[in-house]
């Protein structure tokens, strides 16, 4: 399963950003994409941005085949170049590694970075790339998806005795032969997590266990098994430590030093 990363620091200058100018930030993307017929959609927390909460960049999804379309070119990689240059004429700065065009977006006299990937059915993959994560939760999208794919090759039905797999860019696809099985979140889910699931329920790592309490095997595996993808521990919010706790952890450490 490839899952859609993050590109990291690209531009010198870029700041964490607020998620209440999100809207602004897409304003100045979708005025230069506008002129393609091809709007960029935004993934990940993005997709539901969270005011108050903070991002180090704001991730971007556009489909290839309309851009191909639009540029009149013959590949990805060529309406990628032709992508950017656009952004360049229209007074961005840019970067392109792989799949993404990356544009440094400005706003309250502030740098931001954007990454816009731009993938075949964009408009497909963008919806396996929102999230509903619930306040608090130490996950991220990334773990949804994992888990996500781990349901896909555990589930066998009469019709897919071979199981499946799960493709963030295209949907559930039959294990053996590669076919697309469904693109519908809410198909998916009845398969994947109970037959009265919805797409909702595959929102976050919460509410696939709450739809699918089998699906919490699949979380123990990530957090107690040395031998499991340790990209699951890695990718974990860690808890910040309340006053109170510091100032509990500083009584113990004195505590310890005085008493011999």
């Amino acid at each position: 399963m490839t899952i859609l990363s993050e590109g990291g620091n690209i531009f010198a200058g870029t700041t964490d950003f607020d998620h209440k100018i999100i809207p602004s930030m897409m304003q100045q993307i979708n005025s230069v994409m506008g002129k393609t017929g091809v709007k960029a959609l935004p993934i990940g927390s993005g997709a539901t941005p969270t005011p108050g909460k903070m991002s180090g960049d704001l991730d971007m999804i556009a489909d290839a085949g309309q851009l191909i379309d639009y540029f009149k070119v013959k590949d990805v990689k060529t309406a990628k170049v032709e992508l950017e240059k656009m952004f360049q004429q229209a007074g961005f700065e840019t970067k392109k590694t792989g799949q993404i065009v990356h544009v440094k977006t400005n706003v309250d006299g502030a740098s931001q970075q954007v990454d816009i990937m731009v993938v075949d059915g964009g408009e497909t993959a963008q919806k396996f790339h929102v999230h509903n994560l619930p306040k608090g939760s130490p996950y991220k999208g990334i773990h949804k998806q994992m888990m996500v794919a781990d349901l896909a090759k555990a589930t066998t039905t009469d019709e897919h005795p071979n199981g499946f797999k799960w493709s963030p860019y295209k949907g559930l696809v039959d294990r053996e032969t590669n076919e697309l099985v469904s693109n519908d979140l809410d198909k998916i889910a009845k398969i994947l997590l109970n037959p009265n699931a919805t797409g909702g329920d595959l929102g976050s790592v919460e509410s696939i266990v709450k739809a699918n309490p089998d699906a919490k095997k699949i979380v123990t595996k990530y957090e107690t098994d040395p031998e499991a993808n340790q990209t699951w521990k890695q990718k974990k919010i860690q808890p910040k430590e309340s006053l109170a706790d510091r100032q509990l952890n500083r009584i113990v450490t004195l505590a310890s030093t005085l008493v011999r």
